[in-house]
Formats: C-alpha cells, sequence, structure tokens
C-alpha cells in the first residue's frame, strides 16, 4: 500500500500591536481620564470587549475604551484584564488593565508611553507584554 503524502500548512501569527500592562486600583473611567489628562490621548468608552469562554460556555465582558491617533496612524484601546467572571489574561493577574497600541508604532515610542504612564499617580506600575501564548493574542486580533 502507498504512502499517502501529507501537506501541512504553517502560518505564523503577525500582529502590529503592542500591549502594556498597568496596574492600578482604580476604576476604569478614572484611569482612562488620566491617562487622557496626562497624556493628551481623547479615550472615549466604546462596546465593551465580549469574548465566549470555550471551557465554560460563558461569554466574558470585559470594559474598553478607544482613541484614534490619525497624525501618527496609531490606535490605542484601555482594556480592563478584569471582570466578574474571571481575567482576560490569567497569566497576569496581577495587571488590572491593558493599553494595545496598535498600527506602527517603534520601541522609543512605546518606551515613552511607558515612561509617561508610570508617572501618573493612580498607576502603580506599566510594563510592555511581550510574549504572550497564541491563545491570548487571537483576543486581541480584532
Amino acid at each position: 500500500m502507498a504512502k499517502k503524502k501529507v501537506h501541512k500548512l504553517a502560518f505564523e501569527f503577525e500582529s502590529d500591536f503592542n500591549l502594556i500592562g498597568i496596574a492600578s486600583h482604580e476604576n476604569d473611567y478614572r484611569l482612562s481620564w488620566a491617562i487622557n489628562k496626562s497624556l493628551n490621548f481623547g479615550l472615549t468608552k466604546c462596546d465593551n470587549l465580549r469574548i465566549n469562554h470555550p471551557k465554560h460556555k460563558i461569554e466574558l465582558s470585559y470594559s474598553m475604551y478607544d482613541f484614534s491617533d490619525s497624525n501618527n496612524y496609531l490606535n490605542y484601546q484601555l482594556i480592563s484584564n478584569k471582570s466578574e467572571q474571571g481575567f482576560l489574561l490569567p497569566e497576569f493577574k496581577n495587571i488590572d488593565f491593558l493599553l494595545r497600541v496598535s498600527g506602527h508604532s517603534d520601541l522609543n515610542h512605546i518606551n515613552e508611553l511607558l515612561t509617561q504612564i508610570k508617572k501618573i499617580d493612580i498607576v502603580i506600575t506599566a510594563f510592555p507584554i511581550d510574549d504572550l501564548l497564541e491563545r491570548q493574542k487571537r483576543f486581541f486580533a480584532f
């Protein structure tokens, strides 16, 4: 019997965004206001990020704020990492919020953002999140 040829298609997930983890004990609206004031952003409340949990078969909802910087072709989304049902990124339970920066931003821009965010008095800490699992990346590919 002849052996069947098996062809595997491999594709690599390409992302054009960076994630910044933010720890703060304040509510989402207070943090978005503080970021707007400190960074001269215009984060506004938008529809919550909704994800269907595959294991528990429930819909999870996370608060989200959005700002488009048309001058620099960047989009910023402040997303809560916590909801009543659990964490968006359970591996990062110490993070209260995620700032998703999409578009082409270089390392200098991300470092400057981090420096400015850390200066906000209601922010405990902020740091880049580089090594996320593929499962986590798909949540942010919207």
